[in-house]
């Protein structure tokens, strides 16, 4: 399952400490970064043969 994770806390090492393949979100975020981040994760999802 593909995640959007929002927090107030740095994302600086949700790259290291993250799951792979989801998205972090640092608060403030503007609304089209969330678009897009969702957009991201429903086509990649729509494009991996293993999630069929």
């Amino acid at each position: 399952m593909a995640v959007v994770y929002i927090s107030g806390d740095s994302a600086a090492e949700w790259a290291i400490n993250g799951v792979p393949n989801d998205i972090m979100l640092e608060k403030p975020f503007a609304m089209a970064e969330m678009i897009t981040a969702v957009d991201h994760l429903l086509n990649e999802r729509s494009t991996d043969p293993a999630s069929a």
